[in-house]
């Protein structure tokens, strides 16, 4: 299984950067993890966009999915010129509604909800989901492929869930979108990368990579946090591929 970070910003891509877009391959599955903004463009640099297989779409914020919209006309017009024969899966939360009902694009997407009962398998790759604390509906998903097992946060604040969700993880990647000195209280929605390095160690995961960074962070600051509680820490970096 292989992960490549298609975009890491959050909630706006920084100078020549993407926001939030992840592909994982499993042998010949491609999935496509958020669509943020910029995240269309770097996908083509390693695959084409009929090679998709599904979309999975942990929330609905625009940092999220602003490409959705993009990735629209890419498959119109594919279609028009007869380059292209199939309507794509998307997998999302149904909530906020007129977001669900705005991607839900006849002859495009084919929706399907989100919810923690739904379980997914592409090929070995097998899919599920819990839910997060965030102002929308969130969900952190994990792919595992029978040996090896990836789980993404999405974006989130402190719950316990995150942890017993990734609890002995492989490859474990969580959203850093706060330095400790921006929490201003409890109710934030986003972790600190101390919190990030906190759950990988209490989850006892194997590796954790960091993302959805705020533009304007000094990113060794970021890294710095999260090393304090586990040292096994990276950065996401833009089209970098990570073998999980």
């Amino acid at each position: 299984m292989k992960l490549t970070i298609l975009g890491n910003n959050g909630p706006f891509p920084a100078a020549g950067g993407a926001c939030s877009g992840y592909l994982v391959q499993e042998g010949s599955t491609n999935l496509l993890i958020d669509c943020g903004n910029g995240v269309l463009s770097n996908l083509q640099k390693i695959i084409n966009i009929e090679d998709l297989d599904a979309i999975i779409l942990t929330h609905l914020h625009s940092d999220h999915i602003s490409d959705m919209m993009v990735l629209k006309y890419a498959i119109q017009v594919k279609k028009d010129k007869g380059a292209l024969n199939k309507t794509f899966n998307v997998f999302a939360p149904q909530e906020p509604a007129e977001e669900y009902k705005r991607i839900n694009i006849k002859n495009v997407f084919e929706m399907h909800p989100v919810t923690e009962e739904l379980k997914l398998q592409f090929g070995i790759l097998k899919v599920s989901f819990r839910e997060m604390k965030h102002p929308v509906k969130c969900y952190g998903i994990s792919a595992d492929n029978g040996s090896k097992r990836f789980v993404f946060s999405g974006d989130t604040a402190w719950n316990e869930n995150i942890i017993d969700f990734s609890m002995n993880a492989d490859l474990l990647m969580l959203d850093a979108g706060l330095l400790t000195k921006d929490k201003s209280s409890e109710d934030v929605p986003h972790l600190t990368a101390a919190e990030c390095g906190m759950i990988a160690a209490r989850a006892e995961v194997k590796r954790l990579i960091l993302t959805h960074f705020w533009p304007e962070y000094e990113l060794s600051e970021i890294l710095g946090e999260a090393r304090q509680y586990f040292q096994n820490a990276e950065l996401s970096k833009l089209l970098n591929s990570y073998e999980i």
